[in-house]
């Protein structure tokens, strides 16, 4: 923090009182004790600082968190985060942490829910793109230490046998390919038995 005057810290003008300029009620004390106090917490980590941890992510339905995820997943997201009240870690609660889904830029965006406890969570599913993935956590609010986290993941396309067997959209591929290999029996039979 820097300061423009050393007497913004002074017993003078924290004791002193003031009066509005055109009015005539006059206060006891002016503002500027609590200003400074409170300054003074935020600056040395007393009011206003949160840390966060236990950035953890499964499956839908499971409890140990995957190597990697395929396209198309449902997955769950965790993060506690609690801020310092001065003697310990309290439960931080708010509704505007959002994590990323993120390659190069974020795909999944989403707001966090809380159980009041310090526990944020969500669920979504994984975007039809694959690649290696991060789980971003970035947190900035004024007044509040900034969070930064993040955790790499990759995500893989289907495998050749997680395919369903046949694919309704490609019948009139399917159709043409035998209407095809028909067409040329066809023409076989009458080349070869036509005088």
């Amino acid at each position: 923090m820097i300061s423009g005057s050393l007497d913004l810290f002074s017993n003078r003008y924290m004791k002193s009182s003031v009066q509005k300029a055109g009015s005539p009620s006059k206060y006891e004390k002016s503002g500027n004790e609590q200003f400074v106090t409170e300054l003074s917490k935020w600056l040395f980590h007393e009011r206003g600082h949160l840390k966060a941890g236990n950035l953890r992510h499964v499956k839908v339905g499971e409890t140990n968190e995957p190597a990697m995820y395929r396209i198309k997943d449902d997955l769950e997201f965790y993060v506690d985060i609690y801020e310092w009240s001065g003697n310990s870690w309290e439960p931080y609660v708010a509704d505007d942490v959002q994590v990323q889904f993120y390659m190069m830029s974020p795909y999944v965006l989403k707001t966090l829910s809380t159980d009041k406890k310090g526990l944020y969570h969500t669920s979504f599913k994984v975007p039809d793109v694959y690649g290696v993935f991060q789980f971003k956590v970035e947190y900035q609010k004024l007044g509040y230490t900034s969070l930064s986290l993040s955790k790499q993941i990759p995500v893989r396309p289907f495998r050749h046998n997680e395919y369903e067997r046949f694919i309704t959209t490609a019948f009139p591929y399917y159709g043409a390919s035998f209407t095809t290999m028909a067409g040329f029996f066809i023409f076989s039979v009458v080349y070869l038995y036509n005088k």
